[in-house]
């Protein structure tokens, strides 16, 4: 996998802040989830042991309850007639029978009250129901208990009663033995406790809608179970042999003790009724805990979710808040490429990007006169060297002027004489101009007349001239000197040896963009490969291909030419300069092409 790379000091930013905090989210979430979860299981706990030593102390009140009910009853009046009168009359047990009945009625709990005589006879509470007459109440082991111990309270398992015809109720039996004057046998009385009681107040102390209690006996049978038929039938299994195991354990403490045992995902909770020996059982389930959980779990992702995109847009806001200021300088330091040199001014940030800023503005400033008096001496190099080339044509031209005169002089021709030395002073006087680089058409005309006035005068009757120039561009500006060469030219390598006439046709015109002077000969002309040598080394420096003539000689062959178009490039630009167009024997055409520039005073 090729390794992620992040660029920009904004991505480093957000991405480094959003992982902090993400890890942190996660890991704060995993911790208190886990300490969430300990702590309400730790509670769910303690409110198991709570609702269980409350659910005994209920069934210790309740069974104390109904024992005062059996001893009230017991001591009765007509209770205690009738167990000591040897034959009780008819009358006085259905008295007795009237106050069970009543007691039945008053308690809906007590689903029957029966007490029996040392002799066998007994009286049942409720008169309309005939006792079934294959009942065997003595059959029971915890009769024959509380038989053994007269006032003892016992309290027998769930069972069948049947001592009544046609009726087979679950019910819970306490049991008292009631000794009777001059009898060796004491008397037997029984009250039965309905399951309603007893699963009321058991199931009013449910913890979650999975947990459910149940009782067992000191022999660890069921006293109650809310599924008591279900367990019978096999359908529903409770881990009794290991429960087993806690009641010897709850009996030999104090009371009040409690023990706990998990088993899978069911937690069972044990105590001890000290007034029963009944171990009663709290089972939770793990599993409702942990589903109730998932829930709670989801919130808390939900919650780890918006708090993350909060601090995200956070982070995010901070890292731009940061990298802004410096995409602001970045983007004002671009300008230096296009050579604009902006500033940046004030920038709002931090105090290191206020100074970066600083600095830069004053890198920029430094530079930015640096390129002005660059850009200065450039223009002072530019005119230097427009100066040097102009200062390269006149000496030659000068040398031959200088000869002929002198020769004149010699000779004694004095007109000649004036009249060439007047076309010198002519030419040199607009060859200064006042200092001027631009001059009028009309005065690089009246220059190159001059010229021709004295090259007339040195090569008598070899050439004529013609001049072409529309009064409406006389005022145009043109870079002086720029004619001279090319007629110069057209006489030393056009007309000059030529054994007929030659003829030099100067002329301008407008194109609508551009002035256009082109000097034309009808002299020699030159064959392509000197046409296309001599295009070629026009862009060449001239301190490269400059050849001094001698004393009285003429340049070498595209020196003038060659100065003339490097002067108007450096002047005007690579968009103008000089074109040539040549044919072997049929003439040269040297065409200038210049900028169309206002009007100006003649000299």
């Amino acid at each position: 996998m090729k390794r992620i790379r992040l660029r920009t000091l904004e991505d480093r930013f957000y991405v480094t802040f959003t992982l902090l905090f993400f890890i942190s989210i996660v890991t704060m979430q995993i911790v208190s989830f886990r300490i969430s979860i300990q702590t309400v299981s730790n509670n769910n706990a303690e409110n198991n042991q709570i609702l269980l030593s409350q659910l005994v102390s209920q069934i210790n009140a309740y069974l104390g309850s109904i024992e005062n009910l059996s001893r009230t009853l017991a001591q009765d009046p007509y209770s205690q007639e009738y167990l000591n009168t040897p034959d009780p009359s008819p009358e006085l047990s259905r008295q007795l029978q009237e106050r069970f009945s009543l007691a039945l009625q008053a308690r809906d709990d007590v689903s029957g009250i029966l007490l029996a005589r040392p002799d066998g006879n007994l009286i049942y509470g409720d008169p309309t129901t005939p006792l079934a007459p294959w009942a065997n109440l003595y059959s029971r082991t915890w009769i024959q208990e509380a038989l053994a111990n007269p006032g003892r309270t016992v309290i027998s398992p769930s069972y069948v009663q049947n001592l009544v015809e046609n009726r087979y109720a679950w019910v819970v039996s306490l049991v008292q033995a009631v000794e009777v004057p001059n009898q060796d046998s004491p008397a037997l009385l029984m009250v039965d406790m309905r399951f309603t009681r007893i699963q009321e107040l058991s199931m009013a102390l449910v913890n979650g809608e999975q947990g459910y209690p149940f009782i067992l006996d000191q022999e660890g049978n069921y006293v109650f179970h809310p599924t008591l038929q279900l367990v019978y039938s096999g359908i529903k299994t409770e881990p009794l042999d290991k429960l087993r195991t806690f009641i010897p354990v709850l009996a030999s403490k104090p009371p009040g003790s409690l023990e706990s045992w998990v088993s899978g995902d069911q937690r069972y909770l044990l105590g001890r009724s000290n007034f029963s020996g009944w171990t009663v059982v709290s089972v939770s389930s793990e599993e409702e805990l942990m589903a109730d959980w998932q829930v709670a779990q989801v919130i808390f992702a939900l919650i780890g979710l918006v708090v993350f995109l909060i601090i995200g847009w956070i982070s995010n806001y901070l890292a731009q808040s940061i990298t802004r200021p410096v995409h602001r300088l970045q983007e004002v330091m671009r300008s230096v490429e296009t050579g604009e040199f902006t500033r940046a001014g004030v920038i709002e940030g931090t105090d290191e990007i206020r100074e970066l800023a600083r600095e830069y503005d004053l890198m920029v400033t430094r530079i930015s006169e640096l390129v002005t008096a660059n850009a200065r001496e450039q223009e002072l190099k530019r005119k230097s060297d427009l100066k040097a080339l102009q200062a390269q044509i006149n000496p030659h031209f000068l040398y031959n002027t200088l000869d002929s005169i002198i020769w004149m002089g010699e000779m004694g021709q004095n007109i000649d004489l004036v009249k060439m030395t007047s076309a010198l002073a002519r030419l040199f006087r607009i060859s200064i101009s006042k200092g001027k680089e631009l001059i009028a058409l009309k005065d690089e005309v009246g220059h190159v007349v001059s010229y021709l006035t004295i090259q007339e005068m040195r090569y008598k009757k070899k050439f004529t001239y013609e001049l072409d120039i529309p009064p409406s561009l006389e005022r145009c500006q043109v870079l002086k000197i720029t004619l001279q060469p090319l007629v110069e030219n057209a006489i030393y390598h056009g007309v000059r040896d030529l054994d007929r006439p030659g003829t030099i046709h100067i002329s301008a015109r407008n194109d609508g963009e551009s002035l256009i002077l082109e000097v034309k000969d009808n002299g020699q002309g030159m064959n392509p490969d000197e046409l296309r040598a001599l295009g070629e080394n026009l862009d060449q420096p001239l301190e490269e291909v400059w050849e001094e003539a001698p004393y009285g000689g003429s340049p070498s062959s595209g020196t003038g030419v060659r100065n003339v178009h490097q002067r108007i490039r450096l002047y005007f630009g690579e968009t103008y300069g000089l074109t040539l167009e040549s044919s072997e024997g049929d003439g040269t055409c040297m065409r200038a092409t210049l900028p169309l520039l206002g009007m100006e005073e003649e000299l």
